[in-house]
């Protein structure tokens, strides 16, 4: 009986060390949670700063002409979607560093 307890015991805090990840896996991981979370930041400050591009441009178009009025609807467009399509793409890499933990 003292022996089969003894190797259970033993079974029990192998598997119990066995998960716990190391100190130097512990600081990988959360420097790459920490590298995710400036990644999602840039990314959301990416749309803010495109988004209030965009609106400046509008805010230009009182008073022109039609055409010029257009272009420059075309352009607040063009700047909200290159600042989704790079805001994508960070938080994509945000992703993919996540993932890598």
């Amino acid at each position: 009986m003292k022996t089969s307890f003894a190797i259970f015991s033993a079974l029990a805090l192998g598997a119990a060390f066995s998960a716990c990840d190391s100190k130097q896996e512990n600081v990988r991981e959360e420097g790459l949670e920490n590298r995710a979370d400036q990644l999602e930041n840039q990314a959301e400050a990416t749309r803010e700063t495109a988004e209030k591009k965009a609106d400046a441009i509008e805010a230009q178009k009182t008073g022109q002409v039609s055409a010029t009025r257009n272009a420059a609807d075309a352009a607040a467009d063009n700047t909200r979607k290159a600042g989704e399509a790079t805001a994508d793409n960070l938080e994509n890499k945000a992703d993919a560093t996540r993932e890598a933990k």
